[in-house]
């Protein structure tokens, strides 16, 4: 009998070995590789020595016909119904020596910038395919995560703190990045959401959002000027339209004070935001973050504005 060979972490064509998955039924040993698309599969050695196997199965989907894609597509969805199925393939069972064998094969992957860009492009081709975008669209919408599966990715990320370093690298990808108009995520859609007052809470509860420093130092010169005359509103407790003003007077008085940030607010137009509420019997004043670095100049805006017609 042959010495067992370890081929972790080699490539094949589109394939690159990740680790030891379970025997078939003739008893030969299989490897999960994942391919270039971004798929994982099980392969045979032999296949893969041979270059019988050269990818997922990707290279030849290419060239089928919409059928036959259909008819394959029907066939994964009744395998991966089948929970025995779902669960031989989902790793679950694998030790934790052969976690730590695919977390350093993907490591070594990924640390190598010509594989990342090499997947990047690979997801920015197929993003650009609309068929290939309304169909994870699609997916997406419908998908919902179980409650084991979310309490697993809460327990993974809670506590983990963020490095500087990736926050960096974070900042540089993602700078210069807008939406594109034709884009299939148009903010009509998140619109007609944030009409719904009980997305509206379940959103909020799950950012927990809280005030930051510019707006907990207006709090304290509105509870100093006005005591319990002011709330903020800005944790998403009171909208307007689908919209969050950040401080709102609960004294009678139909006045909404609005802090826009010198980056999150650049480029925008202060009179936007007043005619967004104005069709209400709101009136509103927006302060710039830079202008709270005068003291006096602030305090003077805040009076004039709140006790003007203060009756």
């Amino acid at each position: 009998m042959s010495a067992f060979k370890d081929i972790t972490g080699e490539r094949f064509g589109k394939l690159m070995v990740i680790r030891r998955g379970k025997s078939d039924k003739f008893r030969k040993v299989r490897w999960i590789c994942g391919c270039d698309c971004g798929n994982e599969t099980l392969i045979r050695r032999s296949h893969l020595i041979s270059g019988e196997t050269k990818s997922c199965g990707c290279l030849r989907h290419m060239s089928l016909s919409e059928d036959h894609r259909e008819k394959i597509s029907e066939a994964a969805i009744k395998r991966w119904s089948n929970p025995i199925f779902k669960d031989r393939m989902s790793g679950d069972g694998c030790s934790e020596e052969t976690r730590k064998k695919h977390a350093k094969a993907m490591e070594y992957l990924w640390e190598k910038p010509e594989y990342r860009k090499k997947m990047s492009d690979i997801a920015r081709r197929n993003w650009n395919n609309k068929e290939y975008r309304n169909l994870q669209i699609k997916r997406l919408s419908t998908f919902r995560h179980s409650v084991i599966s979310r309490k697993k990715i809460g327990d993974r990320h809670r506590g983990k703190v963020i490095s500087e370093e990736s926050k960096r690298l974070c900042s540089l990808a993602n700078k210069g990045k807008r939406y594109s108009p034709e884009t299939e995520f148009t903010s009509s859609s998140l619109k007609k959401k944030y009409q719904d007052p009980i997305y509206v809470k379940k959103m909020a509860k799950a950012w927990g959002i809280k005030p930051n420093k510019p707006e907990s130092f207006i709090i304290n010169l509105l509870n100093e000027l006005y005591p319990n005359e002011w709330k903020y509103t800005g944790d998403f407790s009171f909208t307007i339209n689908g919209k969050c003003p950040d401080f709102v007077n609960c004294n009678g008085q139909k006045k909404i004070i609005e802090l826009f940030g010198d980056y999150w607010h650049r480029g925008q137009d202060p009179q936007d935001r007043i005619n967004t509420f104005k069709p209400f019997g709101y009136e509103t004043l927006v302060i710039w973050e830079h202008e709270l670095k005068n003291m006096n100049s602030t305090i003077e805006k805040i009076r004039k504005f709140v006790e003007i017609n203060d009756g």
